[in-house]
């Protein structure tokens, strides 16, 4: 049945990779979002965990149609966007080598989860033409956070059975709670709560910053992702939006400045009005008073010390342990439910740990020449919204990568959508090479 459902998934987009269709994005988003919760239900029926299940890869599958639409394109892109993406190729290719030597098979793996983001960017590049096309690329992501969000809600209040069979399934107990109405963190169709809250919070960024890219719902549909968030107990999420409205008027010169602010009081005071009549208001309130004392705590703490284990070690071991030491990847060798890496509570050790001092250093050149590419172009008059948007999710996502690596997770989805519009040189100038369907 795993293998049927997985066909059923990845059908359409081949379809739509078939028909050229800038709606394969959209599909894709879907997917990513909502395959996981897909295969613990087929898991349930079946009455048997499989940590191997087919359905799991179907984002990594239908991210290879999207990563044939760009290079069937390729050389339509401009010579400074090529270059770019050309240092994430070098930088992959060190990695996967390294890790192909060490890590096996699960160095295939891996280097899917990697290039399924940057396949989106790249799509998002090449359709930089038409702000309409990116507008609902964001606008569909909008959508699917506030679905997961919907279902998070019923998970927290009636816990289902083939979610709670995951739980048990992979030692979670406790971990996540008591698989009891109101009693159980929240992951929603999530892998875990981490990426859930990861998601939801880069989701919904750009829907408190500019009603462009809200949905017909509009502060409703923030006011659920927000509420949906703080059942995951996820600090570092709370910390991304809140640093991304702070960003986007500093970075900006004040656009929206008094919009956002008052915005967010309102939001603040609606979310605190829900979590309230929760049976979890008291744990939840607990959690976010912590944030006001981060330096304290032990997980910052926890993090200070890995950052400065991850840089001894990348000294003594400068080609690191390649692709395919950690999560989904990391299952293939070890058998595991969850691989882990020593250094993934730090995105940025986790990154140059998989592919190495010389491959992570290209890795992140490429986005600080996208960066400054994108800094020439102000300097050049040109001031999109869509480029402020990158700004301010490039800015927080530099910073919450202290905190894991969510270029590997649902979270980057936004991230490359926009980062493919800003590393188009000049959006302004070059049209779309492939006409919506």
């Amino acid at each position: 049945m795993e293998w049927v459902v997985s066909f059923l998934l990845v059908a359409p987009g081949a379809i739509l990779f078939l028909q050229r269709s800038t709606w394969l994005i959209d599909y894709l988003v879907w997917v990513t979002v909502l395959n996981r919760g897909i295969r613990r239900y087929v898991d349930w029926l079946g009455g048997a965990f499989n940590p191997f299940s087919p359905i799991s890869l179907t984002p990594l599958v239908v991210s290879g149609f999207v990563l044939l639409m760009v290079l069937q394109n390729y050389r339509a892109l401009p010579a400074p966007t090529r270059r770019i993406f050309n240092l994430f190729a070098v930088a992959l290719t060190l990695g996967f080598a390294v890790g192909l030597l060490r890590n096996k098979l699960a160095a295939v793996y891996a280097l899917a989860e990697y290039v399924a983001p940057l396949s989106v960017m790249g799509c998002a590049a090449l359709a930089a033409g038409s702000e309409r096309i990116i507008d609902r690329w964001a606008r569909t992501i909008g959508w699917a956070a506030v679905a997961v969000s919907i279902y998070g809600w019923y998970q927290y209040y009636t816990v289902p059975p083939w979610d709670a069979f995951w739980v048990r399934s992979v030692g979670f107990e406790g971990y996540l709670g008591r698989l009891k109405p109101t009693q159980m963190v929240v992951f929603s169709t999530m892998s875990e709560r981490g990426p859930f809250a990861g998601f939801l919070s880069f989701a919904v960024i750009p829907m408190i910053v500019s009603k462009r890219w809200r949905n017909a719902t509009g502060w409703v549909s923030i006011l659920v992702i927000m509420s949906a968030i703080l059942l995951s107990y996820v600090r570092t999420a709370i910390i991304t939006v809140g640093l991304a409205a702070v960003l986007f008027p500093v970075l900006n010169r004040g656009k929206n400045t008094l919009r956002i602010v008052i915005l967010l009081c309102l939001a603040a005071v609606a979310g605190n009005v829900i979590i309230s009549r929760t049976p979890s208001s008291g744990k939840i309130g607990k959690r976010l008073e912590t944030i006001g004392s981060i330096t304290q705590d032990g997980s910052f703490k926890g993090r200070i010390a890995i950052a400065r284990y991850g840089a001894r070690e990348l000294l003594s071991n400068p080609l690191g342990t390649g692709l395919g030491s950690t999560g989904l990847a990391g299952r293939v060798n070890t058998g595991e439910v969850e691989a882990e890496a020593a250094i993934g509570d730090n995105g940025y050790f986790e990154i140059l740990f998989a592919l190495g001092a010389l491959g992570g250093g290209l890795f992140f050149y490429g986005f600080w020449l996208l960066w400054r590419q994108v800094r020439i172009l102000e300097k050049r008059g040109f001031r999109g919204e869509l480029l402020m948007m990158f700004k301010t999710i490039f800015v927080t996502g530099a910073v919450v990568l202290f905190a894991g690596n969510w270029f590997s997770s649902a979270g980057a989805l936004v991230f490359c959508v926009f980062a493919g519009y800003a590393a188009r040189a000049n959006p302004a100038l070059f049209p779309a090479t492939r006409k919506e369907v």
